[in-house]
């Protein structure tokens, strides 16, 4: 169920949508660090709750589904098979209105976000407008790709992208703890992005991996390093490099 959550890119569109978060509360008066900070927790918990309710009764219809529908490749063939079978007339439309204005509302979150990242970023390269554009025009092509094809393409990626974001939410939470410290963050961050190319290199095509001959390395993994069978390799990697961060510290304060 983690796994299949990556998909959702939420962490990782939740690090994009901050930057919308904190300027909009900036916008309505909230000008200290931690009066934003409580703010986005609140916002954070209630928004987290109501999308619990909604995947637990999404996965409830999806497992009920196997009573009258065929197995499908991804989740959107299921949810067609859903609205077909309780709305036989116009189920698919129906389905088709709610998914569109489920997911207008984030890719508009993530093209502002990305087009106010990039144009910051490179203010003589292209307008604010023009990376809107840009950014538009490149998701519409890749949308067409089809679901299926979308996610063989992009779970490796994610496979790697995900164990930075997560242990870097989680470091954040736990700054005040850390007090800040680069000599643990460092390390930390290093050796989960390590592990996670290797979890990357694991969720290839088969094909893919056959031809860069990656077989036995994944073998050797499988066999030596812990949760990397079932995908969650960086773990034991984020722990040594915890402990060395902290090693660090104590050798400095000797």
């Amino acid at each position: 169920g983690v796994l299949d959550g990556y998909n959702t890119m939420a962490t990782l569109a939740g690090l994009a949508f901050g930057i919308i978060g904190v300027d909009v509360m900036k916008k309505l008066g909230i000008e200290k660090d931690d009066d934003v900070a409580k703010s986005t927790v609140k916002a954070g918990l209630f928004s987290c709750l109501f999308m619990a309710f909604i995947y637990i009764l999404v996965a409830l219809a999806g497992a009920a589904s196997r009573g009258y529908a065929a197995e499908s490749d991804n989740g959107g063939a299921v949810l067609y098979s859903i609205a077909n079978h309780y709305f036989p007339s116009f189920g698919p439309i129906l389905l088709a209105a709610i998914v569109f204005f489920a997911c207008l509302k984030t890719i508009i979150g993530l093209v502002t976000s990305c087009a106010t990242t990039f144009s910051e970023m490179f203010p003589k390269f292209l307008s604010y407008n023009k990376w809107v554009v840009l950014f538009s025009s490149i998701t519409f092509a890749i949308a067409n790709v089809g679901l299926t094809s979308i996610i063989q393409i992009s779970l490796p990626v994610l496979m790697m992208l995900y164990p930075l974001a997560i242990t870097l939410t989680l470091l954040t939470l736990g700054s005040r703890i850390f007090s800040h410290h680069q000599e643990i963050g460092i390390p930390v961050m290093t050796s989960v992005f390590i592990s996670s190319i290797f979890d990357l290199i694991r969720a290839l095509p088969a094909s893919w991996i056959s031809a860069i001959h990656a077989e036995r390395m994944i073998q050797f993994l499988e066999a030596y390093l812990p949760f990397y069978k079932i995908g969650f390799g960086w773990i034991c990697p984020a722990a040594l490099g915890l402990l060395i961060g902290f090693s660090i510290l104590l050798v400095q304060k000797v």
